[in-house]
């Protein structure tokens, strides 16, 4: 495929999943999870959950996206986000981890817990939101949210991962033990600083948490790809003189695809997922890095796996792939910046990365 025909497929392709996303069927439209965002659907298309941390991400894409779409067509969308958002956080509540559509996971073990990095990509999206002039900040969410995180930090410092009511035991998951990935939350919850006070303790321990991460960026082990790639979009914004060894992370993740441009869930895993595709590409391209064959075998696999509706599934290696929301904003936006970049134009700054 020659150079503008990649540019073109990349332009066209992101267009598809733009208007997969604001037809307004991602978002729910009644009930009281409206205006609240799903995670993913069913192959029969059936949305199966309402995600806070997707309806996080959401908002900030709709900030990302103001740039090329109308703003008044994107404003329903986001004041119904954030008119759920308050309406999640009112008189102390926290949002269920996934709302479940109907009776479908009624026992799913994150709704055992409370997470930070759900919590601080809400907050972030409404931010963004107010920030590109779609909402009215939302004082009383913010400002809930700020004090819900704040209550993540330990007696030494440090962040929870997650937040339980006594007697409950969590499995042992890379979201619920913490670790490097949390840098892209505690970086995004730094930002809200911007419209309201954060506690001190909160402020330094986003800042530790980043800072005790500087010498091992590049050499960081890579394990599941899809939280190493958060640790690299968190250092992007909170130590972004570390972009040559983020780039160099990156590059290790690009050296796992195989020859068809699909890249594995881990190192020891061949399970192919889309939002991996899309946060390497963003990576790369955020650091200089985006050149070279793989590279572009890369993009044309991620613009080849959606469909003609715009719809990208999580995976392509089950009988029934199922459309999902998080990784069509990444890819959406993994596209789009591509096609910028390649034309000569400026990328936006690190911290608009969904």
């Amino acid at each position: 495929m020659s150079g503008e025909a990649l540019t073109d497929l990349c332009e066209t392709t992101a267009a598809r999943l733009r208007h997969w996303l604001l037809a307004g069927d991602v978002q729910c439209a009644q009930g009281a999870q409206a205006g609240g965002i799903y995670g993913a659907f069913d192959a029969d298309g059936k949305a199966r959950y309402v995600y806070p941390e997707i309806t996080g991400y959401y908002l900030h894409w709709l900030a990302d996206v103001a740039s090329v779409t109308d703003a008044d067509l994107l404003r329903p969308a986001a004041q119904a986000a954030t008119d759920w958002a308050e309406r999640v956080l009112a008189d102390g509540a926290v949002p269920a981890t996934r709302a479940y559509v109907g009776a479908d996971g009624a026992d799913d073990w994150r709704n055992r817990a409370v997470f930070f990095f759900d919590l601080a990509m809400l907050l972030r999206g409404l931010c963004a939101a107010h920030e590109a002039g779609l909402v009215a900040l939302p004082t009383s969410a913010v400002e809930r949210l700020i004090d819900e995180l704040a209550a993540f930090v330990d007696a030494d410092g440090r962040i929870r991962a997650a937040r339980t009511d006594a007697g409950v035991t969590l499995p042992p998951r890379w979201s619920t033990l913490g670790g490097p990935f949390e840098v892209k939350a505690s970086s995004r919850a730094e930002l809200a600083e911007r419209h309201r006070p954060l506690p001190a303790a909160l402020t330094q321990a986003c800042r530790a948490l980043a800072q005790s991460y500087r010498g091992e960026v590049a050499t960081l082990a890579l394990d599941m790809l899809h939280p190493t790639l958060y640790f690299a979009e968190g250092m992007l914004v909170a130590e972004p003189d570390c972009k040559a060894a983020i780039a160099t992370l990156a590059q290790r993740c690009l050296a796992l695809a195989d020859a068809g441009g699909n890249l594995p869930e881990a190192e020891d895993s061949p399970v192919p997922r889309s939002d991996i595709l899309a946060q390497t590409l963003r990576v790369l391209l955020l650091t200089g890095a985006a050149e070279g064959a793989a590279v572009e075998q890369l993009v044309a696999t991620l613009a080849d796996r959606v469909d003609a509706a715009g719809r990208l599934p999580f995976r392509v290696d089950v009988d029934a792939p199922q459309p999902n929301v998080w990784c069509a904003m990444f890819a959406e936006q993994a596209l789009r910046w591509t096609a910028r970049a390649r034309r000569g134009l400026a990328l936006p700054a690190a911290e608009w990365l969904v």
